[in-house]
Formats: structure tokens, C-alpha cells, sequence
């Protein structure tokens, strides 16, 4: 029994499962990136392994010769898939890696053309012998000048890859500079078993590539799935913390600046140079429109002129705490909320001007009544959404503006409206409130179908919007407000009610005859426009501490036109 060929069949027989295992491995995580290049490597790994298996087991030269070819169909695309992973890896231009794609390929086809034609030439290998190396026979051959070429064609890609991974080395962060290392690490062991399976120390002539193939394989395995090189740590650092548009800029426990990303430092070149000496304190103080930023934890709004155009900037200074309240170190972010503020002005600028309009008309009266607060409160959250949920922003600036235009429209030729296009008003007063007060308000529209009917702007919207104010916010936890539409014999009744905290009887009395704004918004406004277009009147029913009904009737076959005219 030969116990060394036994050995050396073995090897490359567990080197065949573990790549099998290995595919199967990596088949099923095949959305990372670079596992496109993985998968036919590893395929190579195991016809080079199962040829060379069968080669070592041949009786004669020519057995032997046979499985080499086989091996052969493997060996020349190796290189050129270590070239691809590394490029990708490296996220090199797009352009250099499709003409790459397209160069690279010269080394497997020269490389087959030079081997399957060596019958012809000689000029690859010149004889090939069956010979013992004191264990088992094995396959030697005469090597000619084109197989050094191919030999140093190789060495050329290596060396490449290496260049590859140095310039990415120096240019990332020192947390992820261990993957590198570790897929640098993948390309040794094929090209120094190359070099040592040709060289006079190899006295057994064995070949041990299969067996460095597969090694460099778990290298990249253990690169891909424990330092996680090719998921989300460096995907997540490049393009999202290194291409944010969003400035950041981080100072570990010393104060001193480790890193600060592509857009903060356009706007101070000195973080595009980081030696390790810039200290966050003196950098903060150097710049005047940032100076306040160290007392002021809540953050700071400043302009920036930028080639002759005045933008707005948001910056804040946020800790970064270890679970035992430790701080590990800061981090500074800086937003372009120059949109926000102009917006902001707008809207501004725009209530200023309903609001001195409001006022040639009754109704101008409710209109005016909307208050400074709900407008700054809305926006302040549309502040703090813009940069954690900018989607979510830009729905609620969109129902701010409608509800802006719903209440500072005013038409004296026709101050009616349809009930579905009131309802709408209503909505988008909600949804401003639940985007600010989220759990703690539940909102309840109970109506069957929606009557087609008309009726006066801007009733039905400040009836919520006070059983919100003064029922709901004015008590602990969660509170509900239903809008109850309910189609009569005579006509249609509407009732707004809260569990809110209620009120005192002489409270209501005031509400719709003094026209206490305080408590209200408009109650008494309301009363006698449905007094004056239909003859009917609001009613109020409170309990303290139980919520408060508010409702109205507007009969069927009154209009406002009839009314008036009678």
C-alpha cells in the first residue's frame, strides 16, 4: 500500500469537498457583492483539484497527460477572475472595469492557445516523463520559454491586484482597513504555489496549487463573512457616510478628528487633510458661524455664502455614548435646509398676507384666528423630519400647504363649499396634528356616504380642530375625536365629539355668544353664520372630566340663497 499517494489522494480530495462546500455556501448568499466572480473560481478550484486527483492516480503518461488537459481548462481563467473581484472590490471607475473585463481576457486565451497547441511548438513544455519521486509516479516536464511568459503574465496581475489594494488601504478608514488586508492576503498563496511547484526545492514534484486555491477561497470566505467586506460595512461607509450629502464629521474621546466626509469638507478644506493633530474645540472656534456650537446642544442655524448664493445651513453636535454613559467621542452634522427656511419664508410671508386680506369679511374673522403657534409648531417638525424621514417631510409640508390654502382662501361671491372638499380640510388639519402628537390623538370619521351638499367654509374643521386643542391636548394620554355625519328626514346633522377634559356650563355659554378666543376658535363665529344661513344654531353638551359634543343641523330643503332672499 502506497501510504504517500494514499496521503496526497486524500488532500486533494477533501480540497474537491471544500469546494463544494464552499459553492454552496456562497450560492446561497449570492446577492453579495463580488460572489459573481466567487462562483466560477471556486468551479475552477475544483476541475483543477479533480484533474489533478485523476493525473496523480494515472497508470501511464498518456492517462496522466489527459487529466492535465482537463486541469488546463481551469488554470488560465484564475487570474483574470482575481483581477475582476479586486477592481470591484476596490470600486474602481466603471469605465476601467469594463475595458479591464475586456483587456484581462488575453491571459486565458493566449494561455490556452499557448497550451493546446504545444503538441505543434514544444515552446510550453518540451517532453513530459513518468518518473518516481520516491513514493509514487508522477508527471515531469521540460519547461520552455512560454511557460515563463504565461508565468510572468500572472505575476503582472498580482502584482496589479496589489497595487489595487494598497491605494485602497491608504485611502480608507483605519476600522475597515482589515478586509483589505485579508483580500489581499487571497492572492499569495495561488502565485507562490505557482512559483514553488516550478522550482528545483519542489523534490516531490508535486503540484500545490489545488491545495492554495482552495485555502486563498476560505481566506476570501472568512473576508466576505467575518469581517463582512463585501456587505454592508464598507458599502455603508463609502456611500453612505463618505458620499452623504449631509456633512459629518467625527472627533473621537480626545477631541481629536478622525475622519469627516467628502461634503463637510468642501465646505472647510482643512478636514480634505486630517493628520491626526486637528482638535474639534480649536476647529469649531476658528470658524465663527459654528462658535456656539459647543454650549448650544439643540444646534444652530447660520448662512454660508457659496460663490456669491447665501444658503442656510442647520448644525448640531451630538455625543456618542457608551452604554455605561461614557462618551467615546462626537460627532458633527451639518444640513442644507436652505430649501426649508425659503419655504418657511414663504409660508410666512404668505400668512401675513391672508391675514390682512381676512379682515374685509365676516368670515375673514375665523380665518384670522389661526394661530402663530400652530404654524411655528408644524414647521419646527418639519425641521426635525427633514433630515432623519425627508419623504415624510415633504408629505407634511404638502398637507401644511393645503391647509394653509383651505383656511386663507376667501371667495365673498361664494363663501359656501362642498362637504367632501370641507372633509378634505379637515383631513389635512389631522394629519398635521398626528404627524406632532402621533399615538397620543385617534381620529374617527363616521359617515356612511358623504351627502352632496354645501355649507359654509371653515365650519366643520375648527369644531375639530377645538375638541383637539381644548379636549384631547389638554389631558394625560391618548384621547379621541369622532366626526359622526348622519343623513335625516329633514336633513343632515353633524356632531364633533372628544373624551377630552370637558368644561363648566357657564364656560359654553361664553363660547358662543362672548366669543372668547381663548377657549375657542371661532365657536361663536360659527353659531351665527348657521344662524344666519339656515336658522340653526350650534349646541354643546360637556361633562368635566367625560369630553364635550358639539353639533349642528342643516336642514334639506333650506338653502343659504333661499334663506337670504326671505
Amino acid at each position: 500500500m502506497n501510504i504517500a499517494k494514499i496521503t496526497v489522494s486524500a488532500i486533494l480530495f477533501v480540497t474537491i469537498i471544500c469546494g463544494v462546500v464552499l459553492l454552496v455556501y456562497v450560492v446561497r448568499r449570492r446577492r453579495l457583492l463580488s460572489t459573481r466572480y466567487f462562483f466560477p473560481l471556486i468551479i475552477s478550484a475544483i476541475v483543477y483539484s479533480f484533474g489533478y486527483l485523476c493525473a496523480v492516480n494515472s497508470d501511464t503518461v498518456e492517462q496522466a497527460e489527459f487529466w492535465s488537459y482537463i486541469q488546463y481548462l481551469a488554470i488560465p481563467v484564475q487570474p483574470y477572475i482575481w483581477l475582476m473581484m479586486t477592481l470591484e472590490y476596490v470600486e474602481a471607475d466603471k469605465k476601467l472595469q469594463r475595458l479591464a473585463s475586456i483587456v484581462g481576457l488575453y491571459h486565458p486565451i493566449i494561455y490556452a492557445l499557448i497550451f493546446y497547441t504545444n503538441p505543434l511548438h514544444h515552446q510550453y513544455i518540451s517532453t513530459a516523463k513518468f518518473v518516481s519521486n520516491g513514493y509514487f509516479m508522477v508527471r515531469v516536464t521540460e519547461k520552455e520559454i512560454l511557460f515563463w511568459v504565461m508565468v510572468l503574465s500572472g505575476t503582472m496581475i498580482c502584482t496589479a491586484c496589489v497595487i489595487a489594494y494598497i491605494y485602497a488601504f491608504l485611502a480608507s478608514a483605519k476600522e475597515h482597513r482589515i478586509g483589505i488586508v485579508t483580500m489581499a492576503l487571497t492572492l499569495l498563496p495561488p502565485w507562490l504555489a505557482v512559483y514553488f511547484t516550478a522550482s528545483p526545492i519542489n523534490t516531490l514534484r508535486l503540484d500545490y496549487l489545488p491545495v492554495a486555491a482552495v485555502f486563498s477561497a476560505l481566506l476570501y470566505v472568512m473576508g466576505v463573512f467575518r469581517f463582512r467586506m463585501f456587505q454592508f460595512i464598507p458599502i455603508a461607509y463609502e456611500k453612505v457616510f463618505r458620499k452623504s450629502a449631509e456633512g459629518i464629521l467625527l472627533a473621537d474621546m480626545t477631541g481629536h478628528i478622525i475622519d469627516a466626509n467628502n461634503a463637510i469638507a468642501e465646505m472647510y478644506p482643512e478636514l480634505s487633510r486630517l493628520s491626526g493633530s486637528l482638535i474639534l474645540s480649536p476647529f469649531l472656534e476658528s470658524h465663527p458661524e459654528l462658535k456656539e456650537l459647543s454650549t448650544n446642544s439643540a444646534g444652530i442655524l447660520y448662512e454660508w455664502d457659496d460663490s456669491g448664493t447665501v444658503k442656510h445651513y442647520r448644525a448640531q453636535l451630538t455625543s456618542i455614548d457608551a452604554e455605561n454613559g461614557k462618551r467615546m467621542g462626537q460627532i458633527l452634522s451639518i444640513n442644507d435646509v436652505t430649501l426649508l427656511v425659503e419655504y418657511q419664508r414663504r409660508l410666512e410671508t404668505a400668512a401675513m398676507a391672508a391675514r390682512a386680506e381676512a379682515e374685509t369679511s365676516e368670515l375673514s374673522f375665523l380665518q384670522a384666528q389661526i394661530k402663530p403657534h400652530f404654524l411655528n409648531n408644524t414647521l419646527s417638525v418639519i425641521a426635525s423630519m427633514i433630515t432623519r424621514s425627508p419623504d415624510e417631510a415633504k408629505a407634511l409640508i404638502a398637507e401644511l400647504g393645503e391647509h394653509l390654502s383651505n383656511c386663507y382662501y376667501f371667495d365673498s361671491a361664494s363663501p359656501m363649499v362642498m362637504l367632501e372638499k370641507e372633509l378634505e380640510s379637515v383631513g389635512t388639519y389631522v394629519a398635521i396634528e398626528k404627524a406632532r402628537f402621533r399615538e397620543r390623538l385617534n381620529y374617527h370619521l363616521l359617515c356612511d356616504d358623504i351627502p352632496q351638499i354645501s355649507l359654509p367654509r371653515l365650519v366643520l374643521q375648527p369644531l375639530v380642530e377645538n375638541a383637539i386643542r381644548h379636549g384631547i391636548l389638554k389631558k394625560a394620554g391618548v384621547g379621541n375625536v369622532w366626526l359622526t355625519i348622519r343623513e335625516e328626514e329633514k336633513g343632515v346633522r353633524f356632531e364633533v365629539k372628544d373624551d377630552g377634559v370637558g368644561m363648566k356650563a357657564e364656560t359654553m355659554e361664553k363660547l358662543l355668544y362672548d366669543g372668547d378666543s381663548t377657549h375657542s376658535i371661532g365657536l361663536s363665529n360659527i353659531h351665527k353664520r348657521l344662524q344666519k344661513h339656515y336658522g340653526t344654531e350650534l349646541q354643546i353638551v360637556s361633562r368635566l372630566g367625560t369630553g364635550t359634543q358639539v353639533s349642528f343641523h342643516i336642514p334639506r330643503n333650506i338653502t343659504p340663497e333661499r334663506r337670504n332672499k326671505t
